[in-house]
């Protein structure tokens, strides 16, 4: 029996083998469907290694069929929409590895990033802002309009996740804020990250000291 295209994604990232998943999105473009599906779930790794894989995916089918991820890129923003059933919420993450993968074709995206949370009355979308926003800072994506004052108003935040993944994106998009985390070393309270394709627990402290050390 012929495995089935979820079932290879699956297990192309469980092995974290992008290469397969770029070449199947080059195959078929449902890949990209398949991989916002798998992006559900937070708690879960493969949707971490999913969110990952479609930066693998939009490069490889960007440089000859850019219709197709500018399509992928309007499903995931319509999936942020209340009426899509909170099927988003992996939306800012999964478009900033897109913005990452093939910068040329989707300058626009950075900037919608940012408008995700500024139009969200919940703020459901801020812990995947802030998170974009760092991994958009690590590949030389800085300067959004916005985005530094996001981070700084997140340092703030009662919710100590929120505060963590600020400290997190402050380090790796440049945003100087160097007096509001040396307070913050002490701060003992948890959160778990995706780094290096596994999920780990670390704390606020433990991040602003990184931050403080890698200034």
């Amino acid at each position: 029996m012929a495995t089935s295209l979820k079932n290879e994604l699956k297990n192309a990232l469980l092995a974290e083998d992008y290469g397969r998943v770029a070449t199947l999105a080059q195959k078929d473009k449902r890949t990209f469907g398949k991989l916002v599906a798998l992006a559900y779930n937070k708690d879960d790794l493969l949707c971490w290694r999913a969110i990952e894989a479609m930066g693998a995916a939009a490069a490889a089918v960007a440089p000859d069929n850019r219709e197709t991820v500018r399509n992928v890129v309007q499903r995931i923003l319509w999936s942020a929409r209340e009426e899509s059933g909170g099927m988003g919420w992996s939306a800012p993450e999964l478009l900033a590895e897109i913005a990452i993968a093939a910068p040329r074709y989707f300058p626009d995206i950075p900037p919608i990033i940012i408008s995700l949370h500024a139009d969200d009355e919940e703020k459901v979308f801020l812990k995947g802002v802030l998170r974009a926003t760092g991994r958009m800072g690590e590949a030389g994506i800085t300067g959004i309009p916005d985005c530094d004052d996001v981070i700084r108003m997140s340092l703030r935040h009662e919710d100590p996740e929120v505060r963590g993944l600020a400290v997190w994106a402050a380090s790796r998009a440049g945003v100087e804020a160097n007096d509001t985390i040396r307070a913050m070393t002490g701060d003992d309270s948890e959160l778990r990250l995706y780094e290096e394709g596994e999920l780990v627990m670390t704390t606020v402290g433990a991040l602003a000291r990184e931050a403080l050390a890698a200034a």
